[in-house]
This record gives structure tokens, sequence and C-alpha cells, in this order.
């Protein structure tokens, strides 16, 4: 089987693809690199794999969550499965279902039968489904997996809620200023023409523009097209510089992304915690939840910090990332070990914190594009009245 393995090899992410007969071979060989960020079983292109690369929230959660009523009628897994096949089903949902039936009667690790299915699953279903048949709680687990598929449903539809309004206003905003250059410009142009060297700055400004357009049209797509793939690729292969940006350099946006990673974080946290899962273990079973290389390697720093003796509070606040109330938080689990009901306060502290700050990028970024918007307006409307204004006062 082929593997391709993504690392980190310095500031930059690399892979590189391995043969191996399983995951367990694949990390014995010799040439296997360090810092290891993900591991993918290559896959011949069929319409089938094509169709995964959809990752469907809602049938996901819709699934596990039929799965959770039956485990909690006290049927089987197996039993549950088999009832799920005798209803209509999506042939993706079935293939999964196969699989999963697959794995338990061949004791096959489920994180390599359903490793081809990640897109349209996500890492989480995966994770949970493992440790629920390793430690024979599944049950819990898949209960675990429910609330976390739930509140990770809601605040995604939150946050594109949010964003959805200023990217509908700007594209409102794009097709109306298009249409104004290709319509409503070249009908007045005659009449700018009248006025010569007394034509106004805004309708001279404006002319300048759409003589840009008119002979650097091809240029411009081409030019912009170039930088957008250029980020693109410049993105994967500095993920760790952008991801870092993203959470601490852009003003309003990074306390959003930091607050929404930082409440997943604590929920998975909280949830494993729940099921009878150390700590340590909660925190290295969810960084991989969370889609920031700069984040992955926080954590990854606080559990060689765990590892090594430091406690657990103590390795989280040197990475000067999270609030002091998170710490404190923290700090009184470790002295009281009750870290299920602490984690519960930290995780809907985050839950707030991820609320408010996406209120106040709402309120924030609404009135700033609306401002935008009403300034090229302006100046739209002067570069077009004020020619008709002079015009009409010098016939006057």
């Amino acid at each position: 089987m082929q593997y391709k393995v993504t690392y980190q090899d310095m500031s930059k992410i690399k892979s590189a693809t391995f043969e191996a007969k399983d995951i367990q071979e694949l990390k014995s060989l010799p040439k296997i690199p360090k810092n290891i960020i993900n591991i993918k079983l290559l896959e011949k292109k069929t319409r089938e794999n094509i169709g995964l690369k959809l990752n469907n929230k809602r049938k996901v959660y819709e699934l596990f969550y039929s799965l959770n009523l039956m485990l909690n009628s006290n049927i089987t897994l197996n039993e549950s499965i088999e009832l799920l096949l005798e209803t209509k089903q999506e042939n993706i949902i079935k293939e999964i279902l196969l699989n999963i039936q697959n794995s338990i009667q061949t004791s096959q690790a489920i994180s390599v039968s359903l490793q081809k299915y990640e897109n349209y699953l996500g890492e989480t279903p995966i994770l949970f489904l493992s440790l629920g048949l390793k430690n024979g709680n599944i049950k819990q687990s898949i209960s675990s997996l429910i609330e976390i598929l739930e509140e990770d449903i809601n605040s995604t539809e939150n946050l594109k809620n949010t964003i959805r309004y200023p990217i509908i206003l700007l594209v409102s905003l794009f097709i109306s200023v298009s249409m104004i250059f290709i319509y409503v410009i070249p009908n007045f142009e005659f009449i700018f023409s009248f006025i010569k060297d007394d034509i106004p700055f805004a309708t001279r400004s404006l002319l300048i523009v759409k003589n840009i357009i008119d002979n650097y049209f091809v240029a411009i797509i081409f030019i912009f097209t170039l930088t957008v793939t250029a980020l693109y690729k410049s993105y994967f292969m500095y993920k760790l510089f952008f991801d870092k940006a993203l959470i601490l350099h852009i003003p309003i946006l990074s306390k959003v992304l930091r607050d929404y990673f930082f409440y997943k974080l604590f929920l998975s946290i909280s949830i494993i915690v729940k099921s009878k899962y150390q700590f340590q273990t909660a925190i290295e079973n969810s960084k991989n939840m969370i889609n920031n290389l700069y984040i992955q390697n926080i954590i990854n720093t606080i559990l060689s910090n765990i590892k090594n003796g430091t406690s657990i509070a103590k390795s989280f606040e040197d990475t000067k990332l999270f609030d002091s109330f998170t710490i404190k938080l923290l700090r009184m689990s470790e002295v009281t070990n009750d870290y299920s009901s602490i984690l519960d306060d930290i995780t809907q502290f985050h839950k707030k914190r991820f609320k408010k700050s996406l209120n106040t990028f709402s309120s924030l970024i609404e009135p700033i594009i609306i401002f935008i918007i009403a300034l090229i307006v302006l100046w739209l409307v002067l570069a077009i009245m004020l020619p008709m204004w002079e015009l009409s006062s010098s016939f006057g």
C-alpha cells in the first residue's frame, strides 16, 4: 500500500510517498521523517473517491445520531449497523457502515479501514470510533461524538452566517460597479469631452480607472490569478507561517479564530476526559481536530512539557497563548483533581468568548464595508453628476 506522509521540516511543510503493508510497518521504516503531521493512504482516483472530497457534516451527524439512538436502546453496535444497512442509505454511507462492520469482525484498526473516507467523515468520528472500540466504551464514545459534531456544526454555521452578509455586500458592489463601467460611463464620455480641461478630479480619476481596465483588462486578470495561485501554493509551502499570522497578527479576525479553535480544543478535551481518559491522552487526541499548524505545534510543546514533568497549567502558561483565567482554572483542576467539571467551565468560558468575539467582528466589519461602499457610490455619483452640473450652469 502507498502512503503519503506530510511532515514539517524546519518551517516548511513537505510530503513524501512510502510503500508499506500497514501503518505500523510504515512507522517502523528507517527513512520515515520526524515531525509527522499527517499520514494518508493513497487510493486510485475513481468516481466514488472523487466524491469523497465533500465533507457533509450534517449527513455524518445524522448517521452517528441514528447509531447513538440504537446504542442507547441497548442494541449492539453490530446489530445497529445491520439495521441501518436495511434502511435506505447513500452508497457512501453504506460503504462506511460496511467498513466499520468489517473492522469489528476482522479486528482491523478502524483508523486504517476508514482512512479513505476521511475527507467525507472528518478526523473526529474516526478518532472517537477508534477510542470506543479500543477501550470497549463505544456507547459513550458515540454519545460524546454526537455532542462534538453538534457543537461543531452550530459554531461553523454561526461563523458562516457572520461573514455571509459582508460577502454578499462585496459581491453586490463588484457587480454594480462593473455594470456602471460597462454600460453607464461609455454613454457619458462624450459629455465629458465638452468640458476638456475643466473635468473635476472625481471624473478624471474615474476615466483613468476606466482606461486602465479597458487597456490592461487581460493583464489585470492574469496578475490577479497569478497572485491568488501563488498565495495558495505559498500557504501550503509555508503553512506554519500563515497559520501563525492568522492566529496572532490579523486585527479582529485573529481573535475570532483563536476563540473558535480554543473552544473546539477544550470541548474535545472535556468530552474525552469525561470518557475516562487521562488529560494527556485527551490533549493528544484533540490536537488533530484543530486545523491550524501553529496551534498544533503549541499543543505538541504542551505535551512534551507534560511528559517531561511540567504541570499541566504551567505547560499551557509557558506558551503565552492562553488567557490567565484558563490557566487559573487548569491550576484549580490540578489541585482538586476534578478535571471533568473544571474543563466544562473552561469550555463554556471559551464558547462565550467565541460568541462575543464573533458579534464584535460582525458589528465592526459590516459598518466598515458599508462605509467603503458609500464612499465608492459617492465617488461614482460625483464623477458622473459634477460634469453635468457644470455643463448646465454654463448653458444657463
